[in-house]
């Protein structure tokens, strides 16, 4: 569940170009109005997740019970999204919609509607999903609270929030520009730091330097001076300037002072500020999948495949299959015989709300598969996805349609897609456990499956 997305999903441009016209507002002011409203209400749902009693029970059955119908602003606010709206906002709503109406240049008769439609919008469409989908209370709020961030760069800079009151998620919350200017303020710093360093030690070497040279020298001369006494004591010693000497000293100068400052630089670069990237935390759950992230690890153990040892569970799929169509009344069976026996995939598993893509170690069960087919080449098979009766029946088809295919697909790249004679998705018109019923007991609903075909 990708809360902002799916709830801009619903402010359609059709949408604002017809409030704006019964407003008689422009859609632009329409539509920045909106867009504050947006992180205001979400922000608030976020702040009051511990001291509002059933807040997300309110959201979900809101969205369950009404949905998205009637999205307008002549018709009537519903009691629901009234009650929500007092409990988020309390006294500040109306100031809240006055400062909005100030800054999307509307009137606060107009904001004001535009509250309760948006109101209307947000926890209708993340109502409605959280219930389709199964979402648990702990679940959203932790997706709200992974988008904090995102929430607060959404409101309208100016909007000045903080000054009602409404609690730690906008009271806390730091002016942009303020922060910018104090991480130039402190870069800033730093670097005059790393400056007068390297400047420090600069100078430093600089003395140590020249004293080096100056001990040299005077060696040097006092060497000189005794070799003159001992080599030549009558003759007369005349110093010879040399030109070349102090380009020695010319070049290593700078390069000290240059690999000084790119150390300090170097060690400046790895305490720089780190960035923290927070992605949107995208909550599905799953009504058509197995279940597999709950259950307990089963042992693999080796099936034999007529000398060939496959890694499965012991009396599972694999084995089962290699049994049936080893029995010596296999090849006589007829279609209505063999569509009684089904059997079901107990190592693939689909990624939570995907349909194209399944969790590890699933496609070990799938080469199994393809090997038996292919040690029997005249063996056909059917494919079959089924759901619990939780959520909408219609999606649920769709999206066991789409598994099944997708199985049938992934065989058919591995040589055998000739034995797989159809994949169809069953949705929940097979589920025997009512929608009302635990998870748990609904699993057994939950399942991908194939049976021998002629």
């Amino acid at each position: 569940m990708n809360i902002i997305d799916l709830v801009k999903e619903h402010i359609t441009p059709t949408l604002i170009s017809s409030v704006s016209s019964q407003l008689g507002e422009s859609e632009s002011g329409v539509s920045k109005a909106i867009s504050s409203y947006i992180p205001i209400l979400l922000g608030s749902v976020l702040d009051k997740k511990d001291s509002a009693t059933g807040l997300f029970h309110t959201i979900k059955t809101f969205g369950a019970s009404r949905g998205l119908g009637n999205i307008s602003t002549e018709q009537e606010t519903p009691d629901a999204i009234k009650g929500l709206i007092t409990t988020l906002l309390g006294s500040n709503a109306q100031p809240i919609i006055s400062k909005v109406a100030e800054s999307a240049g509307i009137s606060t008769a107009s904001s004001s509607k535009l509250l309760d439609l948006t109101a209307l919008t947000t926890f209708g469409s993340i109502g409605k999903e959280a219930e389709f989908n199964h979402v648990q209370e702990n679940d959203f709020f932790g997706s709200l609270g992974d988008i904090k961030d995102k929430l607060v760069g959404l409101l309208p800079a100016g909007l000045g929030l903080g000054a009602l009151g409404l609690g730690s998620f906008f009271n806390n919350t730091p002016n942009i520009s303020e922060t910018i200017d104090a991480a130039k303020d402190k870069i800033s710093d730093t670097i005059d730091t790393v400056t007068d360093k390297i400047s420090d030690t600069v100078e430093v070497a600089k003395d140590k330097i020249a004293d080096t040279v100056d001990t040299a020298k005077d060696k040097v001369s006092e060497t000189i001076a005794e070799t003159k006494k001992i080599v030549e004591p009558t003759n007369t010693y005349t110093e010879t300037q040399d030109n070349g000497g102090g380009g020695f000293w010319k070049w290593l100068i700078p390069l000290l002072i240059v690999g000084l400052g790119a150390f300090f630089l170097v060690k400046y670069c790895k305490d720089k500020d780190k960035t923290v990237v927070i992605e949107d935390t995208e909550i599905v759950v799953d009504s058509l999948n197995t279940d597999s992230l709950n259950a307990v690890p089963k042992e693999l153990s080796s099936i034999d495949l007529d000398g060939v040892a496959l890694k499965g569970y012991a009396n599972g799929l694999e084995e089962q299959i290699i049994k049936f169509v080893k029995a010596p009344d296999f090849s006589n069976l007829t279609e209505d015989q063999l569509k009684e026996k089904w059997f079901n995939f107990d190592n693939v598993n689909f990624v939570f709300g995907k349909t194209d893509q399944l969790e590890p170690g699933s496609e070990v069960q799938l080469d199994n598969l393809t090997a038996i087919l292919k040690k029997y080449p005249t063996a056909k098979i059917k494919l079959g996805a089924y759901s619990d009766k939780k959520g909408d029946d219609a999606k649920n088809k769709e999206i066991s349609q789409k598994r099944a295919d997708y199985l049938k697909a992934e065989l058919t790249k591995r040589g055998v897609g000739a034995q797989v004679i159809s994949a169809e998705g069953y949705g929940e018109e097979f589920a025997t456990v009512a929608e009302t019923a635990t998870d748990e007991e609904r699993a057994t609903d939950r399942k991908m499956s194939l049976r021998f075909t002629k």
